[in-house]
């Protein structure tokens, strides 16, 4: 069961439509992360312990156990970055895209577009309050997986 994360941000003097784009940005990145990020790190250590019963799983984990643990750890960081790097993209074709939009389905809206209340979807991942920060139960560049 994923935690339940309160959005703690104090706004002084900001009119409350912006508070609430806002808030709609900040509700979007938790289940991002929560839902796409960690799920995805969850499901490869997974793999690694041998949990997954696919075939395709586990012939990746018997594949993982015959390299050396000092290459396992390599091999870590690296799908740990793909991970990243495949939501960063993600987040940016939605910036980038004339025909796609993001919103909230009970208001769809093509003029209510989630993107537009950033001033970079995909930075939101990085920042010292980014997404992955806040959001995240695995830190970003983590060594403990």
């Amino acid at each position: 069961m994923r935690k339940k994360y309160p959005v703690i941000k104090i706004y002084h003097g900001i009119p409350k439509e912006i508070m609430n784009n806002l808030a709609k940005l900040e509700t979007l990145g938790r289940e991002f992360i929560g839902t796409v990020r960690d799920n995805s790190i969850d499901e490869y250590l997974s793999i690694k312990r041998g949990d997954m019963k696919s075939a395709d799983a586990q012939n990746t984990f018997k594949a993982y156990t015959t390299i050396d643990k000092q290459f396992q750890d390599k091999i870590d960081q690296v799908v740990l970055n793909i991970i990243d790097r495949v939501l960063h993209n993600a987040l940016s074709m939605f910036e980038q895209s004339t025909d796609f939009t993001i919103c909230e389905k009970e208001e769809i809206d093509p003029n209510l577009d989630i993107v537009e209340f950033s001033d970079g979807l995909s930075g939101e991942l990085y920042s010292e309050d980014g997404w992955i920060k806040q959001y995240s139960k695995y830190p970003q560049n983590t060594k403990q997986v």
